[in-house]
């Protein structure tokens, strides 16, 4: 099997565990929630950090399915096409949305500061990516011009 196969797989493997994960976290957030607000004694916050964890959940499920298209297309070998950018802006504003939610919940539980930072840079780190392959598709529209 060849190197970049093996890497489509793994890529799937992990974008399909991450889809089972928020199956879980989806339902389980009405006791998992509680249970953890608790457990940080944070008690008096679960009504809050609930509200937090629903407005999460789309954009966790709008990622996995950007994933997939994404990594659809590439196994079909439609790398430079403007879908995957458009995919990948998509992604990126997921991305700003989450650091946004978890920056407000941050005033309540400081550690969502991580989780808005990380947030943000990735959806950085994807927005380059974005730019890049949109480069790479005009170069490579100019190229079948000039054949």
């Amino acid at each position: 099997m060849k190197t970049e196969n093996k890497s489509i797989i793994l890529s799937l493997l992990f974008t399909t565990l991450f889809a089972l994960a928020m199956v879980f976290l989806t339902f389980s957030i009405p006791w998992l929630v509680p249970f953890l607000c608790e457990f940080l004694k944070h008690e008096k916050d679960v009504t809050f950090m609930t509200v937090v964890a629903y407005l999460a959940v789309p954009a966790g499920w709008g990622a996995v399915v950007l994933l997939y298209k994404i990594l659809f297309n590439i196994n079909n070998k439609k790398v430079f096409i403007n879908n995957n950018v458009k995919f990948l802006n998509i992604l990126s504003y997921l991305c700003l949305y989450v650091g946004i939610v978890s920056a407000v919940a941050s005033s309540r539980y400081i550690a969502f500061v991580f989780v808005s930072i990380s947030a943000l840079f990735i959806g950085l780190i994807i927005r380059i990516v974005r730019n890049i392959i949109e480069e790479a598709i005009k170069i490579k529209e100019e190229n079948e011009l000039t054949i």
